[in-house]
């Protein structure tokens, strides 16, 4: 099965002009040192191109930009999660049917575990100690012990699932149900799926308010952001925000979440359930990570580019060369 997702078509990706004065840096594979990271480091999947696959994790120091040594951890690395407090990231590796456990202090792989078919999301609770992997290809959800990296049950869900968020509280997960338009809540630690609730054609994308007060849903082809209360939960009514949204981003104590887009990264107040004009990137953007008490976001680019953008200015301050088809992004805290 082929993800119809855009991040998985050949032709979405294309070289963009680079917009303003913008510090670059190239990525040279194989370089860096894997003693413990001064500085939050950015973990990129760069392998969620199907048509050119690779099995690499690319590694950024996000204080000088940095390519520090790559981590191979599987083919169609294509989904990233940090367990709390960032000691370790997970990776879904799509075309081999695992997930990946990951040092952030060595940047080693620790461990491994298989999952369902074609796993392309991963959260954590906020416990730590239970992974929750979207299986596209499955229609299910695999549960993932971290405490002793082992499989669990599978939960059943919609057709072609892309994305988990858990709520704060570690008392519900939800799943977007790509082919079938709706948004799948699971209720933990029990793992019982409640009935779908209609959000759309094609969410790609959920995120949970960091006050557990609600969730937004990205629809891609509606080019819209709903909005979820709870309890139930219950949906909201569309927001458009234009260009295709791929991911969902924000920061504790911020007062806006930042979807990327086909047109760029666009501001959305849940407050007011408004969206703002888009930043422009100059490439389509695929995965957001928000920083710095929202202040700092970073981009994957379809141009294979990692993007440092400040939420403030409303620019793009450095464009980091990654390779690939990145599609994730994560930031975890410095180790040393």
């Amino acid at each position: 099965m082929t993800d119809p997702r855009p991040s998985t078509i050949g032709t979405r990706v294309r070289v963009a002009a680079v917009m303003g004065t913008l510090a670059v840096t190239v990525a040279a594979c194989g370089s860096g040192s894997v003693a413990p990271p001064s500085s939050p480091t950015a973990f990129v999947a760069t392998g969620a191109y199907t048509a050119v696959p690779t099995d690499t994790v690319t590694v950024v120091d996000t204080t000088n930009g940095a390519i520090l040594r790559p981590i191979q951890t599987g083919t169609l690395p294509s989904a990233l999660a940090l367990t709390p407090g960032g000691a370790d990231l997970l990776v879904a590796d799509r075309a081999d049917d695992q997930l990946v456990e990951v040092s952030v202090a060595t940047g080693r792989v620790t461990g491994r575990v298989a999952v369902g078919l074609e796993p392309d999301a991963v959260a954590v609770t906020p416990n730590g100690s239970l992974a929750l992997v979207a299986d596209f290809g499955d229609n299910t959800v695999t549960a993932v012990s971290l405490r002793t990296l082992t499989r669990g049950p599978t939960v059943p869900v919609g057709r072609q699932p892309v994305s988990v968020a858990v709520t704060p509280s570690g008392t519900e997960a939800l799943v977007a149900d790509y082919q079938d338009g709706t948004v799948t809540p699971i209720a933990l630690p029990s793992l019982t799926p409640a009935p779908p609730v209609p959000v759309g054609p094609e969410p790609v994308a959920v995120w949970v308010l960091p006050d557990g007060s609600g969730a937004l849903v990205a629809g891609f082809q509606t080019s819209s952001v709903t909005p979820l209360t709870f309890p139930g939960p219950a949906a909201g009514v569309p927001v458009p925000i234009g260009g295709d949204p791929t991911g969902i981003a924000g920061a504790a104590g911020s007062s806006a979440a930042w979807l990327s887009t086909g047109a760029g990264l666009v501001p959305y107040a849940p407050a007011t359930r408004t969206a703002g004009p888009a930043v422009p990137l100059g490439t389509e953007a695929d995965g957001v990570a928000v920083v710095a008490g929202g202040r700092t976001a970073w981009v994957t680019g379809a141009d294979g580019t990692l993007l440092e953008v400040d939420l403030a200015d409303r620019r793009v301050v450095r464009r980091i060369v990654v390779g690939g088809h990145p599609t994730a992004v994560v930031v975890a805290p410095a180790q040393g």
